[in-house]
């Protein structure tokens, strides 16, 4: 990893201000983790998705908003510092969901991603190496009835990356109608999944609905006539490779807005 010594400048006016994060923290059990992106050269930034073992997903679990507490410390001695990644949240109320989830989740290693309002990034916390595990604490009181959550990386690692790749959950963004060339994808960033042709292959041209610098992962159909999508039309495809639906594929897109109606598409990552 090299890194090129830069300016850090202002961000902008009112960079500094808190209470942007969004109410979700979504999280991933490591074991479910097939493969974990590398970062680029810089240390922080992850562009090529988390891909997760057939049948497996990330989940979502609430947050009082106000309530969230991110970040990371460095820490150790000279020759061995790193950063430890920091998490605090709380879940209102003391549900059967919530009590299933503290009990099943309490001793798994994971990893957890924090998005904040008009980011399509997230921060993530935890890696292969140093896991997040939970510490959690339930008040019950005449005040409140609270569950109090901390995610702590089990060691020193990097600092808490920024992931720019596709998330995964148990039902997807939709399933895309056979030989649709223009994908819909109105129901926002995330994943979609595609269906055989009939009764040839469609070549895709455009995705219709997205959203600037959203992040869409299509799922190959497999079958006898799997989509294809070419460097072409609207895409920009890694090497100028075609990707054929296959499958067990995928392939995640970047959207850019190039003004007005115009746009492309650029792959960010193909399995």
């Amino acid at each position: 990893m090299t890194y090129t010594k830069a300016n850090v400048l202002k961000p902008g006016d009112n960079k500094g201000a808190g209470g942007n994060k969004k109410d979700t923290i979504i999280l991933v059990d490591m074991n479910d983790i097939q493969i974990f992106p590398d970062r680029d050269a810089n240390g922080v930034v992850i562009t090529n998705n988390l891909v997760l073992n057939i049948g497996a997903y990330m989940i979502k679990l609430y947050t009082t908003v106000t309530s969230v507490v991110g970040g990371d410390s460095s820490e150790g001695d000279p020759d061995a510092e790193g950063f430890v990644h920091n998490l605090v949240f709380d879940h209102p109320g003391s549900s059967i969901a919530i009590r299933e989830f503290k009990a099943n989740w309490i001793f798994r290693n994971m990893v957890a991603l924090v998005q904040k309002c008009g980011d399509t990034s997230y921060d993530i916390y935890g890696t292969p190496c140093a896991p997040m595990r939970m510490v959690v604490k339930w008040d019950d009181t005449k005040d409140k009835n609270t569950h109090i959550f901390t995610l702590k990386s089990l060691k020193c690692q990097l600092p808490v990356g920024s992931y720019q790749g596709s998330v995964t959950f148990d039902t997807g963004m939709g399933t895309i109608a056979a030989n649709t060339t223009a994908l819909g994808v109105a129901a926002g960033p995330g994943t979609y999944q595609l269906t055989d042709g009939t009764p040839t292959a469609a070549t895709i041209t455009t995705l219709s609905g997205a959203i600037d610098k959203g992040i869409y992962t299509f799922l190959g159909s497999g079958g006898l006539h799997p989509s294809i999508i070419t460097f072409a039309n609207d895409f920009v495809l890694l090497g100028g490779v075609s990707w054929n639906a296959l499958s067990g594929s995928m392939i995640t897109f970047k959207a850019i807005n190039t003004g007005g109606s115009t746009w492309k598409f650029i792959e960010q990552s193909r399995v």
